[in-house]
């Protein structure tokens, strides 16, 4: 930005749902040394007049400055950035080494009141800590001399790098019940992200090698989640500076299972992240929403925790039968009867996609992880045999791929995936469940009275669903309009 006079203050304005205006200040090294000589050495002003050794071209780098937020339409007030108290309070990385005891105090009772590390008093938890180059690391110009801004400095990369891993992590957990490892095993290779194009749209999963396997097992994700493995590409080519991104080796459990380097998809400044990474990312991600137990004590949000969290949303809330939920889980072991029977693969796609409820438009993947026109076409005719795959049923796409399990009653099927595009089927059926219901009550055909009023129901349900997409989808579009301080 060289023709840009630093500091730059500027501002831009939340989505209405949040209402809230944050006001920044842009910097560079040179810049925040010049504005604030009386707390620097005369050799370091004349350094950075000169832009000479740490103040070179070469070494300079810009960061933010947080000044403020303000509500726009009422008085209350306002929250300002979710990760901004991390900061205020200084716990980001090892927040220990450089404060004194009494900080030291303060710092822990301030994190074990959010539930970190109260399994442990005696030690300082460290739950921003990624262990990792260039994740939730502040520049060492920054950590210097971020008691010497007006507002809150940070570096924003680091930053980004942590939310996008941890919405990746967070959607991955939450929607598969995937462990840490094998998110770690996911890779911008053919052999990893497979793709089936069934009418001009395509399909996903990705193979990872579970806990006490030796083999690849498949992993079924929607869209949305294949959208965010997308931006993570995005991001590591920008970083890298590549068209593709690199391979790294990995290093995550048992890591003699792959030998080989491999594009990683959780990687950043030439290494795989570990759990660390992940954990740090997750916890950033989340920090300011509540979770806690019903005697009120907090929950710290982990990997295992959210696969918990997908077993327990599967069996208690979607009442799948457990043995369904320990194939979606990749378990050996469940304590089961022989009641259950081995769950059919039209079951599967069932289960898994009644717990993808966040669908939206699809950004084409590289071109490296789709397989070849001829294998997609190969696979088309394969599901073509199959009764429901991929078909457009009312109100949106069919997924499972065996023979409908519920004999084409599609409204409420959990294998179905709802599309705002076909929001209208679904509108024109309420209406046709009304004129139903009134000509079987004449008829005096109780049942089927019930019937049209269940298909009222379901349809409505998949209309919340439908405007829940919507809002996401317009929010996930969003660009602030920023202005710039004259």
């Amino acid at each position: 930005m060289p023709n840009v006079m630093l500091p730059l203050d500027f501002h831009y304005d939340e989505p209405e749902r949040v209402g809230e205006r944050f006001y920044f200040r842009l910097w560079d090294k040179v810049a925040f040394v010049l504005n604030h000589q009386d707390k620097f050495s005369q050799n370091t002003i004349k350094a950075a007049n000169n832009r000479t050794g740490v103040y070179s071209e070469e070494k300079n780098h810009y960061f933010v400055e947080f000044i403020k937020a303000e509500r726009l339409e009422d008085n209350e007030e306002a929250e300002g950035l979710w990760f901004i108290e991390l900061f205020e309070k200084d716990v980001i990385g090892y927040w220990f080494q450089s404060a004194t005891d009494e900080e030291i105090e303060q710092k822990r009772e301030l994190l074990y009141s959010w539930g970190y590390g109260e399994e442990n008093l005696d030690t300082n938890p460290v739950p921003f800590c990624s262990q990792h180059k260039g994740i939730l690391t502040l520049s060492t110009f920054v950590s210097i001399h971020k008691d010497k801004a007006e507002g809150i400095l940070f570096d924003v990369e680091p930053l980004y790098a942590a939310a996008t891993f941890g919405l990746l992590a967070s959607d991955l957990c939450t929607t598969t019940g995937a462990r840490l490892n094998e998110l770690l095993q996911i890779s911008n290779t053919k052999e990893c992200i497979r793709t089936v194009k069934v009418d001009k749209k395509l399909r996903f999963s990705f193979y990872a090698i579970p806990k006490g396997r030796d083999e690849l097992e498949a992993f079924y994700i929607s869209e949305q989640t294949m959208k965010i493995i997308q931006s993570v590409g995005l991001m590591l080519k920008i970083h890298y500076g590549t068209e593709k991104i690199p391979s790294v080796k990995y290093r995550g459990d048992r890591k003699h299972l792959f030998p080989k380097p491999k594009p990683y998809f959780f990687q950043y400044h030439n290494k795989a992240l570990t759990r660390f990474g992940i954990w740090a990312s997750l916890r950033f991600l989340l920090h300011g929403l509540l979770f806690e137990t019903q005697e009120g004590n907090p929950v710290v949000v982990k990997t295992h925790l959210l696969r918990h969290a997908f077993a327990t949303e599967a069996v208690q809330r979607q009442k799948l039968p457990i043995d369904i939920v320990a194939k979606i889980l990749h378990q050996r072991d469940v304590g089961v009867t022989g009641y259950y029977s081995e769950p059919t693969p039209s079951q599967i796609a069932q289960s898994v996609s009644d717990l993808h409820d966040v669908i939206s438009d699809y950004i084409d993947i590289d071109e490296a992880v789709l397989r070849n026109p001829e294998e997609l076409e190969k696979e088309l005719e394969e599901y073509k045999e199959k009764v429901g795959v991929f078909n457009n049923v009312v109100g949106g796409t069919c997924v499972t791929n065996n023979v409908c399990p519920i004999k084409m009653a599609c409204l409420g099927c959990q294998a179905k995936i709802p599309q705002p595009e076909k929001k209208h089927e679904l509108l024109e059926v309420i209406e046709l469940s009304k004129d139903m219901e009134k000509r079987y009550s004449a008829l005096g055909l109780t049942v089927e009275v019930k019937k049209a009023k269940a298909m009222r129901k379901h349809a409505r349900t998949e209309l919340k669903e439908i405007e829940l997409i919507e809002k996401y989808r317009e929010e996930q579009m969003y660009e602030p309009d920023i202005q710039f301080k004259k």
